[in-house]
């Protein structure tokens, strides 16, 4: 009894009472509206789910509070009209650092005149390996000619002798006053790059401050506080610095990254072009669904080329060839969010589509029915032919 109270009590609370079947007309334009309300629902679902399946970046600028941050400066830029061993790579910033010939983490491929690697060890005279002993009999320890020595106290080939020239702030000018150059045929090996090119790929690890990157003709020296680039006599001089940007970047890389400089490519004019680049560094940070967190760096960037002019001066000033990528930091930060929407977001509106084009329809089909009802009797009634 309790059970029977208690269902006719939930049946007086019904709100969807249902009508007798022999109440029921059906037509054809009802047929025909739930047909179109059918499809209706199902193509606003389909948007909906794409919507849900949708994952949208929102983006927020803040002021950057980084402190000591390290960036790296990623490259890949072809010379096809500089040889490798003519190139210099020096970096210098706001607090005074200085990298001086930056190619720890930067390779370089020497590239044939058709664009071509070309193969180092294809072709190229074997370096003769430095005697054992003395004309005495002592054990060969090879001069290094005032430069500082390395580790051992030895410069045993050309290239120890160079570096020690280096560490002494000196300039390499004659090697062939060097025995372990003139053994090695160094200026015969760096004359035989000419008319060749070069691509340099990887990376300079600098500052997160404002700085440049340069890359010239020859070497970079520093003593003590000053700074120097010179070039030599026995290096090519039949070069310039037409070059092709495959890529310039800060920073770490993200997906859909797009840099203004990427695929930029540039003709040299005169010997003596300058091709300034100046960069405008914003820090991004993105933040991903599955909580892990991507910080990298967008840019803008303008440029400006500058070579001497044709007309002759009194006293002409040389420009530097080169290209010279100038860095500066914005003290802001965008902080990229991504965001989906929830389940309960999606349910809701696939039920309000359901809900709403129902509704609409049965409004529709009952003005129409009753329209129809009306014609009808006036038809009945002679009123209609």
């Amino acid at each position: 009894m309790r059970i029977g109270r208690l269902a006719a009590r939930f049946q007086s609370v019904d709100a969807y009472a249902k009508t007798l079947d022999d109440f029921s007309v059906k037509t054809l334009s009802g047929g025909i509206l739930t047909v179109a309300a059918a499809a209706l629902i199902a193509v606003l679902v389909c948007y909906e789910f794409a919507a849900f399946r949708r994952v949208d970046l929102r983006a927020e600028v803040v002021v950057d509070s980084e402190r000591m941050e390290k960036m790296h400066i990623n490259i890949d830029v072809t010379f096809p009209r500089a040889p490798c061993m003519l190139l210099g790579l020096d970096v210098m910033d706001a607090s005074g650092e200085q990298q001086v010939s930056a190619f720890r983490h930067v390779a370089k491929t020497r590239l044939a005149a058709d664009g071509a690697a070309v193969d180092a060890g294809a072709g190229a005279a074997a370096v003769p390996p430095p005697p054992a002993t003395n004309a005495d009999g002592s054990a060969y320890c090879g001069s290094c000619y005032g430069g500082v020595p390395p580790d051992g106290g030895c410069c045993n080939s050309c290239d120890d002798v160079h570096q020690a020239y280096k560490r002494r702030g000196w300039a390499f000018s004659d090697p062939d006053s060097i025995e372990q150059c003139v053994r090695e045929g160094y200026v015969a090996r760096m004359q035989a790059q000419a008319g060749e090119g070069c691509r340099l790929r990887g990376f300079v690890a600098v500052n997160k401050v404002a700085g440049n990157l340069q890359i010239l003709a020859g070497e970079s020296i520093k003593h003590g506080d000053e700074f120097m680039h010179t070039s030599y006599d026995y290096m090519p001089r039949d070069f310039d610095f037409s070059h092709r940007i495959h890529r310039l970047s800060f920073g770490d890389e993200f997906a859909a990254q797009s840099n203004p400089l990427d695929a930029v490519a540039k003709t040299a004019h005169a010997a003596h072009a300058q091709f300034q680049y100046f960069a405008k560094i914003v820090g991004s940070e993105f933040r991903y669904l599955n909580g892990s967190v991507l910080r990298s760096n967008q840019y803008s960037a303008t440029e400006l080329v500058k070579s001497d002019s044709p007309t002759p001066a009194p006293k002409p000033a040389r420009r530097s060839p080169g290209l010279f990528v100038m860095f500066d930091i914005s003290p802001m930060r965008v902080i990229y969010t991504e965001h989906s929407r929830s389940l309960g977001s999606f349910l809701t509106s696939v039920c309000a589509i359901v809900g709403g084009v129902f509704t609409a329809a049965s409004l529709l089909d009952a003005l129409v029915f009753r329209t129809e009802r009306a014609l009808q009797k006036k038809r009945e009634l002679g009123k209609l032919a």
